[in-house]
């Protein structure tokens, strides 16, 4: 019985392990389009399957996921149209970010929470700015605004807005 335990822990799906994160946040859409909002999901360890897993604000925004964010990458969740970042988005949601600020909160499919991002009023826990269309972005735990980097490493350069993650 021991045998078959020890089997079956060997066995168990990496994606226990991996560390899926809230990196980057357009909430103010870009310069071609308020409506260009999209979110950036950094999967740190092995390949994750993602399928009931829910993005929330609490607000007028819930995104579902499916699918599997590779080991290490990061992928895009876009607001309506493929055209909001460059790149192809990993899914397409509806809904919108509020410019007054949320709280965004990652759940698996358990309904644990993996990751939450306490934006504040305006979004100035975080950072990003409307008028440039600069982004919110997790750079070494510190949230920081710089231009916009969807589905790539956020610039270490960026100017330091916020606090980390909560």
């Amino acid at each position: 019985m021991r045998y078959a335990l020890l089997l079956g822990l060997l066995f168990l799906p990496y994606s226990s392990l991996a560390s899926v994160a809230i990196t980057e946040i357009a909430w103010m859409g870009d310069s071609v389009s308020a409506n260009y909002e999209w979110i950036e999901l950094f999967n740190s360890g092995a390949a994750v399957l993602v399928d009931g897993w829910i993005l929330h604000d609490a607000n007028n925004l819930t995104i579902e996921l499916t699918g599997t964010i590779p080991a290490n990458q990061s992928v895009v969740l876009e607001r309506t149209s493929d055209a909001s970042a460059p790149g192809a988005a990993f899914l397409l949601y509806t809904g919108a970010l509020t410019n007054s600020g949320a709280t965004l909160v990652l759940r698996n499919a358990d309904g644990a929470v993996v990751d939450q991002v306490v934006g504040g009023d305006g979004w100035e826990n975080i950072g990003g700015n409307n008028d440039t269309k600069d982004t919110a972005q997790l750079v070494g735990g510190t949230w920081k605004t710089a231009p916009a980097t969807p589905g790539s490493p956020p610039d270490t350069t960026a100017t330091e807005t916020a606090t980390e993650t909560e």
